[in-house]
């Protein structure tokens, strides 16, 4: 078994050794670590370069995205499985053994997550996977402030969360068949693992939730601020259920997208950064209608080919 760590980094100087020596701590199960550094200019890339040589490290001298950075590293990655980290993560040993037991007992899993902790006393939890809202509004972390004791059973969950997702290769390959990459790069960054996760389960694949592999999510360390922040929240959920949602599952997500979209509209007035998102939102219908197409024009050939 051999995992390639894929770490993106913006303004991440103060996170990036911390989150190394996690990963270090994982042993002989990471083959290696590839770094994508968006152009920071706090010299994360000339730092990790320096202290790091294990890391093979590509600076940009521009923000690519979240998403088109890990799509970068998956490009040149050669382990058998592919964990998506984030820098303001700080991985507990034997994270990666736990993800990877669960991977080999059961081979329709293609994608699994530990139990991230907030920072600080308490173990308070930060995630237990991704989870739509009853209202499906939004799609959020599971259990996120409640104690961590109260998610201590292994289970199947909608998505892993991306800050600390571990993937299994050949099914991040089986969902970016025809051009399509793993991290929808149009999104930039936040839903593009809730995105991943749609897919990944329209083709079959399983994600589990697995409380024996922990890690500390400080949060903070993607550099971006708050008004950003949620300029893409708003701008990608609309894109999120054009591109999957089917059938029954449409339904479903039409009365809470629709109460999110009249909320967001309300708060544009006082919201420039919303009103922003919600325009760019509406440019992007079209291209996330012409994907969905793709898509299910290629699960109809794959359909026709095994029938």
């Amino acid at each position: 078994m051999s995992v390639s760590v894929s770490i993106v980094t913006y303004q991440s100087f103060s996170w990036i050794d911390r989150c190394l020596s996690g990963v270090f701590a994982q042993g002989d199960l990471v083959e290696e670590v590839l770094l994508v550094d968006n152009g920071s200019t706090d010299r994360t890339a000339e730092h990790v370069h320096r202290c790091h040589p294990r890391v093979r490290v590509c600076g940009l001298d521009f923000n690519a995205g979240y998403a088109a950075a890990h799509n970068l590293n998956f490009a040149s990655a050669r382990g058998e499985y592919f964990l998506a980290l984030n820098p303001d993560v700080f991985l507990a040993p034997g994270y990666l053994k736990s993800l990877l037991a669960a991977l080999c007992r059961d081979l329709g899993l293609g994608a699994a997550g530990g139990r991230l902790l907030a920072p600080g006393p308490g173990r308070i939890l930060d995630s237990a996977g991704i989870t739509p809202t009853a209202s499906r509004t939004r799609f959020v972390d599971r259990g996120r402030t409640e104690p961590a004791a109260r998610f201590g059973n292994e289970e199947d969950v909608f998505g892993a969360c991306g800050a600390a997702a571990l993937y299994r290769s050949a099914a991040l390959r089986e969902v970016s068949a025809a051009g399509e990459a793993p991290f929808a790069e149009r999104f930039f960054m936040y839903y593009e693992d809730v995105d991943l996760a749609w897919r990944l389960r329209d083709a079959g694949w399983r994600t589990r939730y697995v409380p024996s592999a922990e890690a500390v999510h400080e949060r903070g360390g993607s550099g971006a601020a708050s008004q950003f922040v949620e300029y893409h929240l708003v701008r990608n959920r609309l894109w999120l259920t054009l591109r999957n949602a089917h059938g029954g599952e449409l339904l479903r997500e039409v009365p809470g997208l629709a109460l999110f979209q009249a909320v967001k509209m309300v708060q544009s007035v006082r919201r420039p950064h919303v009103r922003a998102a919600l325009r760019d939102q509406l440019r992007g219908v079209r291209d996330s209608l012409r994907e969905r197409a793709a898509r299910s024009r290629r699960a109809a050939k794959v359909s026709e080919r095994s029938s």
